[in-house]
């Protein structure tokens, strides 16, 4: 059974939010995100870091990032979108996306097209039907 540690995600967000580096991010990046423990079923980052992967949709002036969480599990359900990176398939998780403080953004992992971030964009459209 899933533990969650809200008192030692308590910890880690205290250190996130005192960390004063820059990051550079851009639209399009994979990175490790520190997503934390989070109430009932809004995902959660995973391990000490309470990390996960996750795309940078849109960067909104120099300190926040809309961000959709990945997750490992693909699931036939509506609201996961099939995600296809470094040849594993994965689900983009575009009923969780999200708006984060940068400093919430961690090591780059990849970057994928600006065709394939526009086709993801199209079908987040499409799902929140705007």
């Amino acid at each position: 059974m899933y533990f969650k540690d809200f008192d030692k995600w308590n910890e880690v967000k205290k250190h996130t939010d005192n960390n004063h580096t820059k990051v550079s991010i851009r639209a399009g990046e994979i990175r490790w995100i520190s997503f934390g423990v989070n109430v009932g079923s809004e995902i959660d980052g995973k391990g000490e870091s309470f990390t996960r992967p996750g795309l940078i949709l849109h960067v909104i002036g120099s300190h926040l990032a809309f961000v959709a969480p990945l997750s490992t599990k693909v699931k036939e359900v509506a609201g996961y979108l099939p995600f296809n990176w470094k040849g594993t398939t994965t689900a983009l998780c575009i009923h969780q996306i999200r708006i984060v403080s940068q400093k919430r953004v961690l090591s780059r992992k990849g970057r994928i097209s600006e065709d394939k971030l526009k086709a993801i964009k199209d079908e987040i459209i499409k799902f929140y039907n705007f």
